[in-house]
């Protein structure tokens, strides 16, 4: 079983508290700026030739602008969302087609034959709308995913530790 995916330093930093070091989290941030490109990422020959595609590619990418976690690194990923979109709506397409097609067959081996294939792509709409939902979480497309990126509480203001505390009490402010 894998543990947690890592938070970035930001949103470490935003939280307020670690059980990294300052050192620790000094070279993490410096990797993490190191991973990132400064480009911005390009729509596929594939998305744009295919019109739902490419309509949700343009949303997409008016969303990112502001993002700066997202660059030309997450092209692919982005660009195989699209793709998945414009497939999940072609898959339900063809099944609204063929619930059509069984009001119009009469013969019963047809008919079982209609219903073996809608059977066959509402289980491939299922495993396209599984694999979006993955990818949702990934690119913090769906609520529940912002809302796990949102730090649990403020970031509590320093405060003295209780062995200072203890000492301010003890021997009158801490001297």
């Amino acid at each position: 079983m894998a543990g947690r995916p890592s938070k970035p330093v930001q949103l470490l930093k935003l939280e307020g508290k670690s059980h990294r070091t300052k050192a620790e989290l000094e070279h993490r941030g410096k990797a993490e700026k190191s991973l990132y490109t400064g480009t911005t990422f390009k729509e596929s020959p594939a998305v744009k030739a295919d019109p739902i595609a490419h309509r949700e590619f343009s949303r997409l990418k008016k969303l990112y602008k502001t993002i700066q976690y997202v660059d030309g690194l997450d092209e692919q990923i982005i660009n195989r969302y699209c793709l998945l979109i414009s497939q999940e709506q072609a898959l339900a397409k063809m099944t609204e087609h063929m619930r059509q097609d069984i009001d119009e067959v009469n013969d019963v081996d047809d008919r079982l034959r209609i219903y073996e294939s809608i059977a066959g792509v509402t289980d491939k709409v299922m495993k396209t709308r599984d694999m979006l939902l993955k990818l949702e979480d990934r690119m913090f497309l769906n609520p529940t995913a912002r809302i796990k990126s949102i730090p649990k509480s403020p970031p509590e203001e320093n405060k003295e530790s209780a062995m200072a505390q203890f000492m301010k009490r003890r021997g009158g402010n801490g001297a």
